[in-house]
């Protein structure tokens, strides 16, 4: 008897699935973050190190494959093998992972992941045929957390020296980041510097704001999920035509938000009406250990 790990690292956290040989989840447990766009590679491993230790407690099984989908590089690749014992080790596309998280067997539509960052994968009978986005938070990531969090505090700088009118997102900004007067950022960001992870995760304060009936919120969601949306309209004009039918895989902790979610899906519906949006129904970890087992299987036949 043998086990399946799949580890997923993301801007926010890592996730360690562990799966039994006939696919049966056995352990999950998670880390911090370990995309190496918003983390040092010392902070990756540690990321690693806390959800493998608390995603293998108890389990003594030899490790039959790793799949791997971390966003950024392979650094600390030759660590892990070797912390688990050299196995046959398969990396699994972001992309893949996320259409595979929705619960489908074969990919085939596009997904959408919106995340810390944002990233967009075509696919055409379970071959990943096109890649959009992926740029990091500098160069792109439209429609991820980095995106709507960076919205947010310019909205509540704007407001706060009178350029618009006040919002709530003052006080969410002063609330998450311990500042009473708001020039008190520009230190905190410039000298001190806030590492993008902790800055993606105020994506969440402008979420709560929004849902508080703030309408400066509730743009700045709706405008994210609209940009997401005409880049994932543009993946699909290149694989489909309006009628067909196809899957889009919304994943990533955006989507959990129902007004980013909801104004996502009706600008896409605009291209492609007949397109089914799915939501992820496993943890992309789990998708990724899946994705592994089928390819461990596939070798093995």
């Amino acid at each position: 008897m043998g086990i399946i790990v799949g580890i997923e690292g993301g801007g926010t956290k890592t996730g360690c699935a562990v799966l039994s040989e006939q696919g049966e989840l056995l352990a999950y447990a998670e880390g911090g973050p370990a995309n190496l766009n918003f983390v040092d590679e010392a902070t990756q491993r540690q990321s690693f190190e806390t959800a493998l230790h608390g995603a293998l407690r108890g389990l003594h099984e030899p490790v039959l494959a790793l799949g791997y989908t971390v966003a950024g590089t392979r650094a600390n690749w030759n660590w892990l093998l070797e912390k688990l014992g050299n196995p046959p080790a398969f990396a699994i596309e972001e992309s893949r992972m996320a259409m595979l998280s929705t619960g489908i067997g074969v990919a085939h539509g596009v997904a959408v992941v919106a995340g810390t960052g944002s990233l967009i994968g075509g696919f055409k009978n379970d071959e990943l045929v096109l890649q959009m986005g992926g740029w990091g938070a500098l160069l792109g990531d439209e429609g991820s957390a980095y995106d709507v969090a960076i919205r947010g505090i310019r909205a509540a700088v704007r407001a706060w020296d009178g350029r618009e009118p006040e919002n709530r997102l003052i006080q969410a900004v002063q609330q998450f980041f311990g500042v009473q007067n708001l020039y008190e950022l520009i230190p905190l960001f410039y000298q001190q510097g806030v590492p993008r992870h902790q800055v993606a995760e105020f994506a969440k304060s402008v979420v709560q704001t929004a849902q508080q009936d703030d309408p400066v919120a509730r743009q700045i969601l709706t405008q994210a999920a609209h940009a997401l949306a005409h880049d994932a309209q543009a993946c699909a004009a290149r694989l489909f035509t309006r009628d067909d039918e196809f899957v889009v895989a919304t994943t990533g902790g955006m989507f959990k938000s129902p007004i980013f979610h909801t104004a996502f899906k009706e600008s896409f519906a605009l291209a492609f009406p007949k397109a089914q949006c799915l939501t992820p129904v496993m943890e992309p970890a789990t998708a990724v250990a899946k994705a592994t087992l089928r390819q461990l299987r596939a070798r093995g036949s």
